[in-house]
């Protein structure tokens, strides 16, 4: 019954509730497998060197496909006009020789691709859509349209001058190794245990999708991901109120906090962007795990979106568990 409620609001365009929705998993990356890659939003650097991001795969055991216009520099900020970088992205969703999809950058620019998305193709031929930061608008449509992604680290942050612990952990989510994610305790925890499913992003833009039909979904239990760059405090103060007036926090019961990185105006507001965080969702009553190492920092943990998940915060830190067992190494 439940997937018969699916198919039906995704054949009449609209999405089924989160505890109606039958959620669909992409089959785990092999070796021999290709990616495609491609850019939704901002343009990739001029000098961007595209070898070594197809030596990063091969040493994976991964083919690379470029989208075609993928490292075009041509429409300013975007590497191509909306409908040239929607039908790059949707080519690559309906691509049966491509496996997962990975944005290599964010920026801004997502969000005008939607009306021209498919996204629903990905129920009937899944795979893996990566990216985070901007990406969040595509986690959260597919969220409504019940597939899992992997928010994780992008080619146009690859390190390869050193260790590159963010890209490691994106190959093995890719590869289906990742099933659990240990934290050290931080001040601001509070402590508990809650499942739910994993949702969540960019702050910002979550709040920029509150009244559209990508729209942060929480009506089943949802354990909430929240991460920040290049904001003030007020701002954050003032998107936490959002979040919490819109009522979109009614059925989250945790919050893993990420990285909020290079926030400015800590001393003017009195408090620097976690201590607000902090400060609007004790109320809730639920657990709080804070200093979790996904977004824009150094080490980006890979997070599989979309998947029910168990998260214990205490004395010794926080553990978030993802449903299922990882594929053999």
């Amino acid at each position: 019954m439940k997937r018969l409620l699916t198919i039906i609001c995704l054949l009449l365009g609209a999405t089924a509730s989160a505890d109606t929705l039958e959620f669909v998993r992409p089959p785990y990356l092999r070796i021999g497998d290709t990616v495609g890659l491609v850019t939704p939003a901002a343009k990739l650097a001029a000098k961007t060197d595209t070898a070594l991001l197809r030596g990063r795969f091969a040493s994976w055991g991964l083919h690379v496909k470029f989208a075609p216009h993928c490292c075009d520099q041509s429409d300013g900020y975007f590497a191509a006009p909306d409908s040239v970088r929607a039908a790059d992205l949707q080519a690559m969703i309906e691509d049966p020789t491509v496996k997962a999809v990975i944005a290599c950058r964010g920026g801004y620019g997502s969000v005008r691709l939607l009306p021209m998305l498919r996204l629903q193709e990905l129920r009937w031929n899944p795979k893996w859509l990566v990216g985070f930061s901007d990406l969040t608008t595509l986690h959260a449509a597919l969220a409504h349209v019940g597939v899992e992604s992997i928010h994780g680290t992008m080619p146009g942050s690859f390190v390869f001058e050193e260790e590159d612990l963010a890209a490691e952990s994106l190959r093995r989510a890719l590869f289906g190794l990742l099933r659990r994610i240990d934290v050290a305790p931080h001040p601001l925890d509070v402590a508990g245990k809650a499942r739910g499913r994993l949702t969540g992003g960019n702050l910002t833009v979550l709040c920029a999708a509150c009244g559209t039909p990508e729209a942060l979904q929480t009506d089943s239990p949802t354990i909430l991901f929240l991460e920040e760059v290049n904001e003030y405090v007020y701002r954050v103060d003032r998107m936490m109120q959002q979040l919490l007036r819109s009522g979109a926090l009614s059925n989250v019961q945790a919050v893993v906090v990420g990285d909020f990185s290079h926030i400015a105006g800590a001393e003017r507001f009195g408090a620097d962007a976690y201590e607000r965080v902090a400060a609007h969702l004790r109320p809730l009553g639920i657990p709080l795990l804070f200093g979790f190492p996904a977004g824009h920092d150094i080490l980006n943990e890979a997070l599989y979106m979309g998947r029910r998940a168990e998260l214990t915060v205490d004395a010794e830190g926080g553990h978030l568990v993802f449903e299922g067992e990882a594929a053999e190494k």
